[in-house]
Formats: C-alpha cells, sequence, structure tokens
C-alpha cells in the first residue's frame, strides 16, 4: 500500500510538473518564430549581426561604417546567447520591404538584465538617434514594461545598431511590435506573471503563518526559501527595476539578499526536516557553517564597495558548499525514504529534483550550449513554480503527521499525567501509612530506653540503632513529601526578613557534635535577607549532610554566605572525593548518587530536594568539582 501511494504521488507530481510547463510557457520569452511581412509582431531572429569589441572603445562613428559592417559583422542564426564575457557586443539588422512600409512600431530589445544598452535608430534622412537604456539606467521611457522598449518609426532599409555591455549572460533578442499588439503582448505577459509572484506571495505569506503558529522551524524557512525565489526571478523577468525605481544599489542588493538568504533557509529547513543535530551531528555542523559564512557575506551583499578578490574566492566557497550541501540532502533523502518507505521523503526529493533540472537548462541556456526561446526563457521559472506546488503537497502531509503526532502526544500525556496523579496519591498514602507506624516504633523504643535504664550495653545500643533507623525513614518520608509538594506548586514560601548569620548558626547547630566540630563558619554578612528561613535551612541542611558524609571524616566543611546587589550566595565545599562531569550533569535527578555515594547510607533525595527549595525562591543551585578536588555548591537567592 505504502508503495502504491508513493508511486502515485510520484506520478502526480511529474505530470504536473509536465502540466503546468505547457500552460506556463505562453509566458512571453521575447523569442518567437519568424513571422510573415506586416505581422503585427516580427521576430528579428536570424536576422541580426554581431560584433565583438574587444578593446571597448570603438565609438559608433566607426561602427555604423558600411565597409566596417560588412567586414567584421557576423550574421546569428538564431537567439543564442554569447555566454559570459567583459567586452562590448554590438548588434545590427537592416529592415527589409518585406517588413513592409512606413509604419509606426514598438522596438522591444532583451533580456531583462542588461546593464548596459545604447540603441541607435536611423532616421529617414540618414542621422540616427540615439538612446541609452539599461537595467542600472533610468526607466522612464518604460515605466511598465519588463523589457527595453522603444517607439519608432520604421521604413525599408532602416538601419538599427545596438551596444551591449553587461556581467550577466549576454543573451539578446529584439522584436517589433505594431502598437496595438505590443500592449495587448504586454498585458498579457504582466498578467501571467503576475499570477506567478501572486502563488510565490501566497506561498511565503501561508508558510510563515504556519511556521510562527506551529512553531514549525521547517515551514518558516522554507517560506524565507521561497521568498528568495521570488526576490531572484523579480530581478531576472525585469520587474525589480521597475519596482525599486531608479536606484542601481537596491537593485542589486536585492536579488544579492534573497541569494544568500535562499541558500541560509534552506539549509536550516533540511537540517530540521532530517532531524540532522541527533541523526548527523557532523553534517549538522557543516550546514551550520554555512549558514554563518552566508551570514557573513551578507555585509558585503549590501556594500558592494567592501568586495575584493578574497572575498569573490569566499563567494565561489560559498557556492560549491551550498552545492555540497543540496547533494548530501538529496541523499540522506533518498535514504531516509528507503528506510522508512514514507512518501513525504520522496516528495521532497521531486519536489527540489524539479528546480534542480530549471537551473540546468537556465545554466545551459546562458552558456550559449541551448538557444533562448519560449522553453529555454521560461523552464526555470516554470520549475520553480511547480516546485512550490509539489512541495506544498509534501508540507501537507507533514502538517497532517504533526497534527497526528500533537494529537498522540496530548493522549499520552493525558495518561502520564493521570497516572503521575495517581502514583502521587499511592505515594502520600503509602508515605502517611509508614509514618505512623515508624513514630510508633521511635516512641515504643523510647519508652523502652527510659523504662530501662540500666539495660545491658548490648541492647542499649540495638534501640539506638532502632531509633536511628526510624528516624532516618521517617526523615526520607517528609523529605519526599516536601519534594512532592514543591514540585506541584502545594508548598507556598513564607518570605520574610531573615537573619542571614542566625539561619546558618543554627542549621549548623542542628547537626551533631562530631559533626558540628567538622563545619568552620566562614564570612558571612549580619544583615537579614527575605527568604523563607526555614525551607533555607533545611536546603542548606542537606548540603552539609552530605558534604560531611562524602568526606573524609577528619576533613573541613567550609561554610560562607555573601551579599551583593544581585542577590545572596551561600557556599558549601568539602574536600572528598568530587564528582567527574557526567555526574555533575546528572547531580540534582531524582534519587541519583555518584560512584563515591557507594557503601554510604542516603536516598539521593537531598540534592533534589534543595534544588527545588532554591527553585522556588527564583534562585539557582550550581555545582562545581574535579575528581579528587571535593564539591562546591553555591545557592544563590536573587535579592
Amino acid at each position: 500500500m505504502s508503495r502504491g501511494r508513493n508511486r502515485f504521488a510520484s506520478t502526480a507530481a511529474l505530470w504536473l510538473f509536465l502540466v503546468s510547463a505547457l500552460c506556463l510557457l505562453a509566458m512571453p520569452a521575447g523569442a518567437s518564430a519568424p513571422a510573415p511581412s506586416g505581422a503585427p509582431r516580427i521576430s528579428l531572429e536570424g536576422r541580426l549581426e554581431h560584433f565583438v569589441d574587444k578593446s571597448n572603445a570603438l565609438p559608433f562613428e566607426t561602427i555604423a561604417q558600411s565597409d566596417f559592417v560588412r567586414s567584421n559583422f557576423v550574421r546569428l542564426p538564431e537567439f543564442r546567447s554569447l555566454s559570459y564575457d567583459t567586452y562590448t557586443h554590438w548588434f545590427h539588422t537592416q529592415l527589409t520591404q518585406a517588413d513592409g512600409g512606413p509604419s509606426h512600431r514598438v522596438l522591444t530589445i532583451g533580456s531583462p538584465e542588461l546593464e548596459e544598452l545604447d540603441v541607435w535608430l536611423e532616421r529617414k534622412d540618414g542621422s540616427f538617434e540615439a538612446h541609452v537604456m539599461g537595467y542600472h539606467r533610468s526607466r522612464d521611457q518604460r515605466p511598465l514594461a519588463r523589457l527595453f522598449v522603444l517607439p519608432l518609426e520604421t521604413f525599408p532599409g532602416m538601419h538599427v545598431y545596438f551596444r551591449v555591455r553587461t556581467n550577466n549572460a549576454i543573451n539578446v533578442y529584439a522584436e517589433l511590435f505594431q502598437a496595438d499588439a505590443f500592449t495587448s503582448d504586454e498585458t498579457r505577459g504582466n498578467f501571467l506573471h503576475g499570477l506567478y509572484f501572486g502563488i510565490l506571495l501566497i506561498a511565503i505569506a501561508l508558510y510563515a503563518i504556519l511556521g510562527a503558529r506551529l512553531r514549525d522551524a521547517v515551514m518558516a524557512a522554507y517560506a524565507g526559501y521561497v521568498a528568495s525565489q521570488l526576490l531572484f526571478h523579480l530581478g531576472a523577468t525585469g520587474y525589480l527595476p521597475v519596482l525599486a525605481g531608479h536606484s542601481a544599489w537596491l537593485m542589486d542588493a536585492l536579488p544579492r539578499i534573497g541569494w544568500l538568504g535562499g541558500a541560509v533557509s534552506i539549509v536550516l529547513m533540511w537540517d530540521r526536516l532530517l532531524g540532522l543535530r541527533l541523526t548527523h551531528p557532523n553534517i549538522h555542523r557543516l550546514y551550520l557553517f554555512t549558514v554563518v559564512l552566508n551570514l557573513a557575506l551578507l555585509v558585503f551583499a549590501l556594500l558592494p564597495s567592501l568586495v575584493t578578490g578574497a572575498t569573490l574566492l569566499v563567494v565561489k566557497l560559498a557556492n560549491y558548499l551550498n552545492v555540497l550541501n543540496f547533494v548530501i540532502a538529496m541523499f540522506l533523502l533518498v535514504r531516509a525514504w528507503r528506510r522508512s518507505r514514507r512518501v513525504e521523503w520522496m516528495i521532497y526529493l521531486i519536489a527540489f529534483v524539479i528546480p534542480t533540472l530549471g537551473a540546468l537548462v537556465n545554466t545551459t541556456a546562458n552558456q550559449g550550449l541551448l538557444p533562448w526561446n519560449a522553453v529555454t526563457a521560461n523552464f526555470y521559472q516554470v520549475a520553480a513554480l511547480v516546485h512550490v506546488l509539489v512541495m506544498s503537497y509534501g508540507l501537507a502531509l507533514r502538517l497532517r503527521q504533526l497534527q497526528h503526532d500533537k494529537a498522540a502526544a496530548e493522549q499520552e500525556t493525558a495518561i502520564v499525567t493521570r497516572r503521575a496523579e495517581q502514583q502521587r496519591h499511592f505515594v502520600a498514602m503509602l508515605s502517611h501509612e509508614f509514618g505512623n507506624p515508624l513514630a510508633a516504633i521511635d516512641r515504643a523504643a523510647q519508652m523502652i530506653q527510659l523504662s530501662a535504664p540500666d539495660m545491658p550495653p548490648k541492647d542499649a545500643r540495638r534501640l539506638t540503632l532502632i531509633r536511628g533507623n526510624a528516624a532516618t525513614l521517617s526523615g526520607f518520608v517528609d523529605r519526599f513529601l516536601m519534594s512532592e509538594a514543591l514540585d506541584n506548586g502545594a508548598l507556598t514560601l513564607a518570605r520574610a526578613p531573615c537573619g542571614i548569620r542566625r539561619m546558618l548558626e543554627d542549621t549548623v547547630g542542628q547537626q551533631d557534635p562530631a559533626a558540628r566540630a567538622r563545619i568552620q563558619l566562614g564570612k558571612c554578612p549580619d544583615g537579614t535577607f527575605a527568604m523563607d528561613g526555614t525551607l533555607a535551612g533545611v536546603a542548606i541542611g542537606n548540603l552539609l549532610t552530605n558534604a560531611l558524609r562524602y568526606s573524609p571524616p577528619e576533613s573541613a566543611v567550609e561554610v560562607e554566605a555573601t551579599r551583593d546587589a544581585a542577590g545572596l550566595r551561600i557556599r558549601v565545599a568539602d574536600h572528598g572525593p568530587g564528582l567527574d562531569a557526567d555526574e555533575l550533569d546528572r547531580l540534582g535527578t531524582l534519587y541519583f548518587r555518584g560512584t563515591t555515594a557507594l557503601g554510604k547510607k542516603g536516598s539521593g533525595l537531598g540534592y533534589h530536594f534543595t534544588r527545588r527549595i532554591v527553585e522556588a525562591h527564583g534562585g539557582t543551585l550550581t555545582a562545581r568539582s574535579n575528581a579528587g578536588a571535593g564539591l562546591e555548591v553555591e545557592v544563590f537567592l536573587p535579592g
């Protein structure tokens, strides 16, 4: 059944991708088949001539010479990227009689990411009219258009030249429209792109809200990833300059922020989705390093003047690292699916394979290995949209699983709470039943001692042992009941000004004479402090008992107190064997006793009880130790 669902989900995702691709390929890409003469839309594909000025210095007057054009320009058979370089690229075309007689037309030139585009249009008198355009230049002539748009009066034999300088791929295509055809085409393109960006915005809002409401880092991180894709495609399709106005800095910074934010978001999403912190800690650390690296590069994205050669090397490293992280995540998704056969893992895998194919087609087209047409121009956008749709299905399955897990956890919590309540009632009853017989045993032993003062020493020692064991059991029951009361909020602190020195002296005085001789009361303020003196004394008494019990009989136990602006600090230190790091972490756990406690009396409740009293005061209990060097415990009560 599980395999059938997997095959169904995989097939559905692939069909969704194909259907969406066919539908969205209707988006205008600036590259179309040649049109008949007089058509509303005429593509200049196969009619552009090209020349590379590697000196970057030739003026238009030299380029426009007919002999120069015949000798240096080469006709391009189709719209195909000329890849990447830093040279100046010139393009030329001449209209023919087949293009129709004199007419008012609109010339569009792409791609939208050409930073510098200079156009020269021939007039009927043989002179040329120059136009300065480009991604970083004023968009006043095309406030609502994605591409570079110029109105012109065409005539047979008209020469058109344009010069391109760009740091992006040199994708250049051009078309001639009749005015009404251009308006219709641009309206349709804006509608489809608006629909596309609207879907992305809805996905961002939806997953951001779900991530916040459910406290789910995966959905919140995915919202950040989709937001980065939105910024990238706004720039790639030419809409970002329309939104950013004349700010070249903003037009460059936003896509960079999207690129870095996308890398951070997707790495965080994979980290939480795959549970790498627990299952693959080394990969988890690699992903965290990637996050830190991309966040550090954010400074250079916002302040490009700081970019140096070393920075560009780090950027390349970040790119390689992002690719490595993607490969690792895909491998782990495959392994997770093979292990559990959960359909979500396969959906996630397919969801991210789709934009990978889109990026591959886009990169191949930018390198000039594929022609620039409606398919290659829109494939990346289609892939991104289908990715969001497929991933939404996967996250819907995740949401269902989260709801199921939450319901199961709530049910389990209710069962555990009910059992704990029953256990508390049972323990309380049992403790009460223990307490009365223990008190009776102690009273009986005491009456025997009083009624037979001349009993043999052997019998007297046995009675003393009976009373001691009864007192130990009684103290154990009392501490347990009081700890339960603190844990459940049934015991209310009685805070009142309490003399610090007096409280410590009284606590030391409650120890037996042999123990009192070992306790050294050091510096201690004479003032008062607002606390529950009885419970505080019990807490310090527990620490003293533990220190006396687990240190050599002849060693001293030190007690001191200090008062500062933050609160009261009481330190109890012994010179016993101490605890190692693992035991320190477990210290205070109910019934825990260290290895040094073997063969010694104790219940493991004293330190736990002390910590609960300190926490009830809003304070903290801190233990420090080196194995073989004793244990130091500090009680901090905030003022």
